[in-house]
């Protein structure tokens, strides 16, 4: 700490000692103007600080922040090596593009593995089929590689596609678990024991390598902050670079724990797994099914995102109920089964029991999945208008309908998953306790939560695979403080030379355009929360159920704010770069300070 505090004190007194006049060495001095007021084309490097030495410091600094700091999840077993390259170019891509949308990706990360943490603590703590304790530690490694798709299943030939098989044909042998989908395992009892030290066997970094770039990043950082202590300009190169570099501590404090670019998972294995994997496939959005060629020829609004794969499918769970035994005067249980096409209350079967309680062991026996009746999925409709109307806007996807199921289309490996299912309900009464959304019928209809804890893939950009404490609008909000954020550094650079007052002008627009556009988002959330029939305009947007005009609407000015943002983004990073064709005279001289330091 001696050693760092001198550094400091002597960083300072040069800065503050060295006059503007006298801030080059005498070499630079013979090239260049001390003018302030005039402006140069290219410089040359030798002795001096250069154009090519400004522009490679700059790019060199902004790629080691964009590409070092990315922290990718675990891909899937049958990408190949170029789309794994693909996947890499286009997190780069929008690392320089729009490294506030990485940031945000890095906290909603950060914060679902903090909950994750926390409620395998108490799942520890709570559940009775935890009778020993785990070995080796949960940390927030463990945390991550969970979020991060490190944890998964492999069913066996018989249980794919064998006699015994109870998933659909179509389905990946390999089903990873997501952030929801460790916290449900854990809660049952089930967390994997693995150390710590075979989590990070995985990561493709360790801390030194990422302090390393820490410390070349923080150069820049010192570099601008000294010559805006010299009374020196700073280009909007490095402006940019420093907004870049910014983005990269939150992503590194963030991101600090988390196994860089692992490759494999581990597999988990134990006669438990197939009734808790049938549950928790049918609740996942991997149950639903989706025809793409008929989605394509519906609606203009559902084509759109069905060509960029961005829709929701219907999980299974959302299309069954589970039926509660009915106890005659005979004494002897019945299961009633609602038609799928019941209208009125009438008709529904009446039963003892008005709890809504789990039922008693013994009543499992005659449990049973059963189709939805048409007044189940009215009900249901209106439990995810509620919920939806507590995410935020760049949250929403279409919802891909699908037909009506029918009895006699159920299919042997259906009828054997849901019996998997009722047989996890009953040896594992917390989903009963916690994974309901809604029960009627004085508590004999039960419907559960579609919950994303199983996909083939984790995605990289959050969905709702992660879990979360907040609702919509404080999503919103860490988003728009993060473009808030990129634009005010960019602001920051508002009296800085630009080679034309039109660029100038462009700059300025382009900083402010960025930082309101997050704000206008939060705005349009808060609105559709408190006022009910925007949300409901919004979902029927997107399903494609309004009506031409109505489409324009909105649509229009959709497009046009999504255009002018793009533009803006280019605008900064081409600017920053275009600019350094004329620079001031004295952008070129450096503090004498800056020589005692060895840098990159």
């Amino acid at each position: 700490m001696a050693v760092l505090s001198s550094l400091v004190i002597i960083f300072i007194k040069a800065a503050l000692a060295v006059p503007l006049g006298h801030a080059v060495s005498p070499e630079s001095t013979l090239t260049i103007s001390t003018e302030s007021s005039s402006v140069v084309g290219f410089v040359g490097d030798p002795n001096q600080r250069g154009t090519y030495s400004l522009v490679i410091s700059c790019l060199l600094t902004l790629v080691l922040c964009v590409w070092s700091a990315l922290h990718l999840n675990v891909p899937h077993p049958d990408d190949t090596v170029w789309y794994r390259f693909w996947v890499n170019t286009r997190w780069i891509f929008t690392g320089v593009y729009a490294p506030e949308l990485v940031v945000f990706t890095a906290w909603r990360q950060w914060s679902s593995a903090k909950i994750l943490g926390r409620k395998v603590q108490e799942a520890k703590s709570s559940s009775p089929r935890i009778d020993k304790q785990p070995r080796h530690q949960w940390t927030m490694a463990h945390n991550f590689f969970a979020s991060t798709g490190g944890f998964a299943f492999e069913l066996d030939e018989s249980s794919h596609s064998g006699p015994d098989a109870f998933l659909p044909a179509a389905c990946p042998r390999r089903l990873t678990l997501t952030a929801r989908g460790m916290a449900f395992l854990s809660a049952c009892g089930h967390l994997p024991d693995v150390p710590r030290v075979d989590i990070m066997d995985k990561s493709k970094a360790n801390n030194l390598a990422k302090a390393l770039v820490i410390i070349q990043a923080s150069w820049l950082l010192i570099q601008v902050v000294g010559r805006l202590i010299a009374k020196l300009p700073v280009t909007v190169l490095e402006v940019n670079t420093v907004a870049h570099v910014m983005c990269a501590f939150l992503m590194y404090a963030m991101w600090w724990h988390k196994p860089l670019s692992p490759n494999e998972p581990f597999i988990l294995k134990g006669d438990w797994i197939p009734p808790l994997c049938a549950f928790m496939f049918m609740t996942s959005e991997m149950s639903g099914s989706v025809d793409e060629q008929s989605l394509k020829s519906q609606t203009s609004i559902k084509t759109m995102f069905a060509f960029l794969h961005l829709y929701s499918k219907v999980p299974e769970i959302e299309l069954l109920c589970l039926r509660r035994p009915v106890l005659p005067s005979g004494g002897n249980p019945s299961v009633a089964t609602p038609s799928s096409k019941t209208t009125a209350a009438s008709e529904r079967t009446s039963i003892a029991c008005d709890r809504e309680e789990p039922c008693p062991n013994e009543q499992h026996s005659n449990m049973k999945f059963a189709i939805a009746s048409s007044i189940c999925l009215e009900e249901l409709r209106h439990k995810r208008l509620d919920k939806a109307a507590g995410t935020a806007f760049f949250e929403r996807r279409p919802r891909v309908t699908v037909p009506d199921l029918d009895d006699t289309t159920v299919a042997d490996s259906s009828q054997r998953r849901w019996d998997l299912a009722i047989a996890a309900t009953r040896d594992y009464p917390v989903i009963l306790d916690h994974h309901l959304l809604h029960t009627h019928d004085g508590g004999q209809c039960m419907h559960f939560c579609p919950e994303e804890l199983l996909v083939a893939r984790v995605q990289n950009w959050p969905w709702d695979d992660l879990l979360r404490d907040v609702g919509g609008l404080v999503v919103g909000l860490v988003l728009w403080l993060a473009n808030f954020g990129y634009g005010a550094i960019h602001a920051a650079a508002w009296n800085d030379h630009f080679p034309t007052t039109a660029e100038k002008w462009l700059w300025r627009s382009s900083a402010v355009y960025i930082g309101f556009c997050g704000g206008l988002w939060i705005i349009l959330n808060y609105m559709a929360q408190a006022y009910r029939p925007l949300n409901e305009f919004w979902e029927k947007w997107m399903d494609g159920k309004k009506k031409a005009w109505q489409n324009a609407l909105i649509g229009i000015p959709v497009v046009l704010c999504g255009a002018s943002l793009l533009f803006a983004r280019a605008f900064l990073v081409i600017e920053a770069f275009v600019s350094v064709r004329e620079l001031p005279a004295s952008t070129y001289m450096t503090p004498a300070w800056s020589q005692v330091f060895p840098h990159l």
